[in-house]
């Protein structure tokens, strides 16, 4: 005697087939709308990360200057071996610090990358920039007689530059937060190499 077949089974549930997934119209504007904002939201994560690379390294050279060099000898030509090593290692540090701090600063300023001077002959009616050096009676004319294909251009062209800008930043601060943990390496070395060094003596 056969089984019948389970009355929750997935061809149950799912029902008859009618269309498949490749046959089914895709809402072009809803997906414009959705890779538009996910850019943006991007952008807001890299700032705030490109925020983090700034406060931390200005913090750990303000505990630098805090707690000082703790290399005791005032005299570089009498220091000892690994007094040397720590100043040579506080030295590579600032310049670290530097280099991380100037990759933050660039992480908030990439917005000149790939600048198209004749990008004003067609003006994109999306671009903040732009929309502000029109008047605004023009502005709207000029919106108004957009087409719907000119409509999605317009969104696309603006969703590549934001593109552009994205990873400028993200590039910056993956540059500034690799190298602000590599100078904080090389801080807590130093400390390590002051506290083996005094501690032998």
């Amino acid at each position: 005697m056969q089984k019948s077949e389970p009355s929750n089974s997935a061809a149950n549930l799912l029902g008859a087939v009618t269309m498949l997934v490749k046959d089914t119209q895709v809402d072009v504007t809803r997906l414009i709308y959705m890779l538009y904002q996910d850019v943006e939201q991007q952008i807001n994560r890299a700032d705030l990360k490109a925020q983090i690379t700034l406060s931390t390294s200005a913090v750990l050279m303000a505990m630098l200057v805090n707690l000082g060099t703790g290399v005791r000898t005032p005299n570089f030509d009498q220091m000892q071996v690994f007094e040397g090593v720590v100043v040579l290692l506080y030295l590579l540090f600032i310049f670290c610090m530097s280099y991380a701090f100037a990759r933050g600063i660039a992480a908030a300023f990439p917005r000149s990358v790939n600048k198209n001077s004749a990008a004003n002959c067609h003006p994109n009616l999306y671009f903040s920039a732009q929309i502000a050096a029109i008047p605004g009676d023009e502005y709207g004319d000029l919106f108004c007689r957009q087409s719907n294909d000119g409509v999605k251009r317009s969104v696309l062209g603006q969703i590549h530059s934001k593109s552009i800008v994205l990873e400028a930043k993200l590039h910056n601060v993956r540059k500034g937060m690799k190298c602000l943990l590599f100078s904080f390496g090389l801080w807590i070395v130093a400390r390590l190499v002051l506290l083996v060094g005094y501690g032998v003596q």
